[in-house]
């Protein structure tokens, strides 16, 4: 059996066994058996719908939608038609998000399919990365296994727009590999090698921020692993900056360009907090970060981590004294073995982590912890977990085959289990916003989001109360007042939709900047009878981007309630062409027609917006009255019990229920 630098090498009988469980390793089952275990472990995201950032990123993304806009892609933001003075600069995960559109269309079963098999390529690459750092066979089968399976990573693999850091961390491995071999080879290929490796760094960085650190990491490697000639200190550091030198060029380019597209390098500065509070809160970021990659249970798309504003014991010294005893644990361990690998490892968490750790950046305490943001760190986790797996061979007494592998049969049991668990929460954005809530009932982010969700279900009550209870929280929330003027409006209270309107728009004057914006407030004053103000917007927003696919929806259903149903069925049939998988422009088009006294027709759309999503509350409703139109009172009765179920306090459905009963006892 083969070892590497920072020895892994065991005697007697235990490595006469050893060679045997290498040799299999060696085999094609492994990664096989390997891509099966993991297609299967995700295979139930793939009914998963899109939630959360999907639609505005995917479902409402026009320049997805041909290739004829891929230029566009890097001259633009990724969410400039929702808001302006973004930061998202990811051309090449809009160019992966253009080719599933090309296939899938909006069918989210195949965006989840393609985020599955991100997945499974990034396992492949962490294998054959762990090889090229010098990880002898077992260790790094182990190590991708590990990171395969491992549950920090529910939320890239789960949640198709996180899959940008999938395809970052492909791409940052890969260039790492190339810059590897032409640093090992520098005879004959090392220049084809370096080349491929600026390449890959610029798809890295392309794709998104977290490419950045990338020059650090060559720099550590050549200070880690020099050349066999002798060098002073002095000489190691000059090496180093030179080695590093082109891909410090490439990222100095990148940001460049960067600057030129979204006029910044960065988002906006949080002008609440200082740098001092953010150097504070970085121990208990990063013991967040240790534990969810330790114990990955409790995760959750909405962690909320108040800024720490002094030093405290429990959220400064003790956070801050665990992350320096890994540290140092981990320092330890590399020299006392002598395996270079360990350290290199231990480096990479941090380094690759740098980028997420300019906190002010996100808001409040909403975006500091976030389980997608570990991925590409957590590489360097999986490899120093698996050499800690390994150690077992070390010891004479305990070092045996079975025992290794009792510890991977346990560990590989627990991930799997807790993937299975945890991934469900994914499941819509119900679901999401609820785990979220449940777990952070202090993030103003996660109770507003809950509030939405069950807004959607047409719990507007419910709404209304964790609405009031986040404006309290937060009275300078623009977004909170937005969302409670609908909720007020849909549950008959229009005179309060009124004042939170206007107390939305004074608050948060960017609303009024985007197309996407725009829609929201035309669709608002439609709900509260405003329909000059309504179409006026929808006219303008339509005349700069006629395919935005909610505001063909949106702008649809404002003509029918203003009563225009030629003009609402000519927007909503354009926006079922565009997304023929999604339930809103057919429910919304099923009204039109249901207005227009063409029935079958409007049962028919009604029965695909229930199939396509059958937990919103307004979609059973119209098919119920739908069927009792048409004389079915047996289903109608049945579409409208489930939209009592979905909205308990709806008095609509239970009229429409009493008087199909009474009709039809």
């Amino acid at each position: 059996m083969e070892t590497a630098p920072g020895n892994e090498a065991s005697g007697g009988n235990i490595l006469t066994k050893q060679v045997s469980l290498a040799t299999w390793l060696r085999e094609p089952a492994f990664l096989l058996s390997t891509i099966v275990l993991v297609f299967l472990l995700y295979s139930g995201t793939l009914i998963f719908p899109f939630v959360w950032d999907d639609n505005p990123q995917i479902v409402n993304n026009p320049i997805i939608r041909s290739w004829s806009a891929v230029p566009r892609a890097f001259g633009s933001d990724l969410w400039f038609h929702f808001g302006r003075n973004q930061v998202y600069y990811r051309p090449l995960f809009t160019i992966w998000s253009t080719l599933n559109y090309t296939v899938f269309a909006l069918r989210p079963w195949g965006w989840h399919l393609g985020a599955v098999l991100l997945h499974l390529v990034a396992f492949i690459v962490v294998f054959f990365f762990a090889r090229l750092l010098g990880v002898e066979y077992w260790t790094a089968a182990l190590a991708s296994l590990i990171f395969a399976v491992h549950p920090v990573h529910i939320e890239c693999v789960a949640w198709i727009s996180a899959a940008s850091d999938t395809m970052v961390t492909i791409f940052f491995m890969m260039a790492f590999m190339a810059f590897i071999r032409s640093h090992d080879d520098r005879e004959s290929r090392w220049l084809a090698w370096r080349v491929g490796s600026v390449v890959l760094l610029a798809c890295a960085l392309l794709t998104k921020e977290m490419g950045l650190t990338f020059s650090g990491l060559v720099a550590l490697y050549e200070w880690l692993f020099p050349s066999p000639r002798e060098r002073s200190r002095l000489q190691k550091l000059r090496q180093c900056f030179l080695v590093a030198l082109p891909y410090g060029i490439v990222t100095l380019g990148y940001l460049v360009l960067r600057k030129a597209v979204l006029h910044q390098v960065a988002g906006s500065i949080d002008p609440n907090h200082s740098n001092l509070e953010m150097a504070l809160t970085w121990p208990i970021v990063l013991f967040s970060y240790l534990r969810i990659l330790v114990v990955p249970v409790g995760l959750t798309g909405l962690y909320s981590t108040p800024y720490v504003q002094s030093a405290s014991v429990l959220r400064f010294l003790l956070p801050l004294a665990v992350v320096l005893a890994v540290a140092a644990g981990i320092w330890h361990w590399s020299r006392r073995t002598g395996d270079r690998v360990i350290a290199f490892a231990g480096a990479w968490m941090l380094i690759t982590l740098v980028p997420v750790l300019y906190l002010r950046n996100f808001p409040d305490g909403d975006y500091l912890v976030r389980d997608r943001y570990i991925y590409l760190p957590s590489v360097g986790f999986v490899i120093l977990a698996a050499k800690a797996v390994r150690l077992l061979a070390k010891n004479r007494k305990l070092g045996t085959v079975s025992l290794q592998a009792a510890a991977v049969c346990v560990l590989t049991v627990a991930y799997c289990g807790a993937v299975y668990a945890q991934q469900i929460y994914w499941g819509s954005e119900l679901l999401l916003f609820y785990r979220g809530y449940t777990l952070y009932p202090e993030s103003n982010y996660a109770r507003v989001g809950y509030a939405k969700a069950l807004m959607d279900r047409g719990g507007y009550n419910r709404a209304i109360e964790l609405l009031e209870g986040a404006i309290r929280n937060r009275p300078d929330d623009g977004p909170g007042y937005f969302l409670l003027a609908q909720a007020y409006t849909k549950s008959g209270k229009k005179e309060k939709g009124k004042v939170m309107l206007q107390r939305a728009i004074s608050l948060f004057p960017q609303m009024m900047s985007s197309e996407v914006a725009k829609v929201d407030v035309a669709g608002q004053y439609g709900e509260l009878g405003d329909y000059k103000h309504a179409l006026a917007l929808c006219s303008e927003v339509l005349g700069k981007d006629p395919n935005l696919y909610s505001a063909l929806y949106d702008c649809g259903n404002i003509h029918m309630e203003a009563g225009d149903y030629a003009g609402a069925e000519k927007l909503l049939a354009r926006a079922v062409e565009i997304a023929p998988d999604q339930a809103a422009p057919e429910y919304f088009l099923g009204r039109v027609y249901f207005k227009t006294g063409r029935f079958a027709k409007a049962e028919d759309l009604f029965r695909k917006a229930v199939t396509t999503d059958p937990h919103i509350y307004d979609y059973h409703y119209w098919y119920g009255r739908t069927l009792a139109k048409r004389g079915d009172s047996v289903d109608a009765r049945r579409e409208l019990s489930i939209a009592l179920q979905l909205n308990s306090e709806s008095t609509e459905a239970k009229t429409a229920l009493a008087a199909l009963t009474t009709m039809h006892p």
